[in-house]
Order: structure tokens, then C-alpha cells, then sequence
């Protein structure tokens, strides 16, 4: 599958991969210019692979209520919300972001990989209806990115998490970088002209620097992070849960046995950690790498990953294990980037 904005991205000199059936760029210059970009100033993503559904009329509310952990009641017309679709086991669906454009009118924007099992899902609750073909989604990050949109967006005071409609777009300031940013869902010809616009002054970026941008940020990945078999409480999502309304799975979370839990991790040592790659502590091993990549901003080598709660300690030294060989690391809360 391709993206309507496909053939500017070759015409731009993208390198391409297939992401959960998608032809999307990998990357343009190179993983550290984008990445740098983004700190340093804007760049560019379309996201477009991403699915948009919405949901409306009578019960749309109590159906998102009881199918998500996060408090739909806490939402009202212009406010997005982080959420987690859970399963019965108390496992997660997906993660999604839900935009509340009017009372008993919902847009949710899930993951590209999980689109279909995600309408599948809420489809037994309630009717919801697959927007993601007739819109563009772009997104907007860094620094610069608020003087940027605001040529074509009068976006001046729109909050973290918000978002305004216009008449051929939904901006919000929301992101997946850890930067300041907006991300534009916009119909199809109007989407492409925005992406013509923006490109003429952001750097174009690619998944692989969305990634690396991602993890300095501490954001979860679904498949890496987050699964059906991991439950929100180990993902350390906790903050995203509602205890005191009920939803499904609620009490499998409730009674399940954490035994390890998400937390962060940063090389001594020159190297790269990766998925899977195991975690030692005076040679007993402690955990696993779920997600761990190059920081272009911190010039080393960093990771999520689920450990031992018992050893879930700040600072705490540890050894992971890079291609047969043990190399020091710390054990650290995570972002890995501090907002001054």
C-alpha cells in the first residue's frame, strides 16, 4: 500500500521500507540529519499509513468508556486523550489517541499495524467507521514548528493535547517525538497541498528517525512496548488509568502479578542496544531490551526495556549482553531528553 503522498516522497529521494503492509520512507539525507532537525529545528513526517475511525451518535461515550482504561469523561470538544484499548486479559488492543469533536462524536487515530483489528474490535460494541482513505495525516515536529503551521493554521494558544478545526483540516498539538508539534488530518487533495507547503521550509523525515526521536522521548512502541500479553500497569502506563471507573479487563490488571515493568537504560559503553538483547545483573539475568537504538542527541546508546522489579533502580549498573559480548550500562528513568 502507498500513502497519497507516495510520489513526493520519491520525487524528495526517499529510501523506502515495508511497514505493516505500507511503502513509507525509511529515511532521505540520512537517520542523524532528521533527527537533528527535529531537536534543532522541524522536520516533516507523513503518517498517513496511521488509521482514522470515528464514532458517533447515542452510546459512542459509554462504548469508549468501557473499552479503554484513560477517563472519556475527562474530555470535551477540542481535548485529545493518550488512551489504551484493552482486552478482556487486561492486555492492550492498541494505543490510540481519541479526539472528541463533539458531544457523542469521536476520531480516533490508532496504529497502522493493528487499523483493522482495531475496527474489528470496537465494531462488536458499537459502529465505527474507517476514515483513514479519504484523509492525510501529516505531523509537524520541533521548535520551529508552531512559527511554521501558523502560516497556514492560526494555531496561536492552542494548548498541548488540543486541537481547532478548520474548514479542511483537524490541527492538534500532539506529537511522537518529545518535541513541540502538530499533526494535520486533512482531506485528501487539501492534505497534499498542506505536505507541498510545509516541505518548501521542514526537512522531510522518515520512520527510522520517528523511531530513534521516539525512544529519546520514552514513548511506547505497540509490538515492542505493548502487546495483548502486556498490560498497561507493566508497560508503566499507569498514569493512563482510570482505577476508579470500570472497563474491561479491569479486574485482570487489578490481580495479575507484575513481575517486571518498563523502564530505561543508557550504554557506558560504545554500542547499540536492540530488541531482545538481555540485561545481567552480577551475571543473573534481569531483563530484556524492548526497544534500544543510537541517540544521535546524547551520542550513545540507549533503551527500553522490562526488568525485575526488584531491580528497577535508578543508576542501578548493570551489563547487557551486545553480540556476545557484556558491556556496562545504567539502569534510568526515562525520557532520556529533560525538558529545562
Amino acid at each position: 500500500m502507498k500513502t497519497p503522498l507516495y510520489s513526493l516522497h520519491r520525487t524528495l529521494g526517499a529510501k523506502f521500507i515495508n511497514f505493516a503492509g505500507w511503502d513509507m520512507p525509511t529515511f532521505y539525507s540520512s537517520v542523524k540529519d532528521e533527527v537533528l532537525a527535529v531537536r534543532n529545528s522541524c522536520g516533516l513526517f507523513d503518517v498517513s499509513h496511521m488509521g482514522r475511525l470515528t464514532l458517533e451518535g447515542k452510546g459512542a461515550t459509554e462504548c469508549l468508556e468501557y473499552l479503554t482504561t484513560n477517563s472519556i469523561k475527562k474530555l470535551y470538544p477540542g481535548r485529545v486523550q493518550y488512551n489504551l484499548l484493552v482486552n478482556e486479559r487486561g492486555g492492550v488492543v492498541d494505543d490510540i489517541t481519541i479526539y472528541m469533536l463533539d458531544e457523542e462524536r469521536f476520531m480516533l487515530c490508532v496504529n497502522a499495524v493493528n487499523t483493522q483489528k482495531v475496527k474489528d474490535w470496537i465494531y462488536k460494541y458499537h459502529a465505527v467507521e474507517d476514515i483513514s482513505n479519504k484523509t492525510v495525516q501529516i505531523a509537524l515536529q520541533g521548535k520551529m514548528s508552531q512559527s511554521l503551521i501558523s502560516k497556514l493554521f492560526p494555531v496561536d494558544g492552542l494548548k498541548y493535547y488540543h486541537f481547532k478545526v478548520f474548514d479542511s483540516a483537524i490541527v492538534s498539538r500532539t506529537g511522537y517525538t518529545g518535541e513541540d508539534g502538530f499533526e494535520i488530518y486533512a482531506k485528501l487533495e487539501d492534505g497534499i497541498e498542506v505536505f507541498k507547503k510545509l516541505i518548501a521550509e521542514a526537512k522531510p523525515c522518515g520512520l527510522a528517525s520517528r523511531d530513534v526521536l521516539r525512544i529519546e522521548a520514552g514513548f511506547a512502541l505497540y509490538g515492542h512496548e505493548i502487546s495483548e500479553e502486556i498490560t498497561p500497569v507493566e508497560a508503566s502506563l499507569d498514569r493512563f488509568i482510570s482505577f476508579e471507573k470500570d472497563f474491561l479487563g479491569k479486574e485482570t490488571i487489578l490481580s495479575k502479578e507484575v513481575k517486571r515493568k518498563l523502564f530505561g537504560l543508557e550504554l557506558l559503553e560504545r554500542g547499540i542496544p536492540r530488541e531482545g538483547y538481555k540485561i545481567y545483573l552480577s551475571g543473573k539475568e534481569i531483563g530484556y531490551v524492548s526497544s534500544g537504538t543510537y541517540s544521535y542527541t546524547l551520542e550513545k546508546g540507549i533503551a527500553l526495556c522490562f526488568v525485575d522489579i526488584n531491580f528497577r533502580k535508578e543508576n542501578l549498573e548493570v551489563e547487557i549482553e551486545v553480540r556476545e559480548k557484556r558491556l556496562k550500562a545504567l539502569l534510568r528513568s526515562y525520557p532520556f531528553l529533560r525538558k529545562p
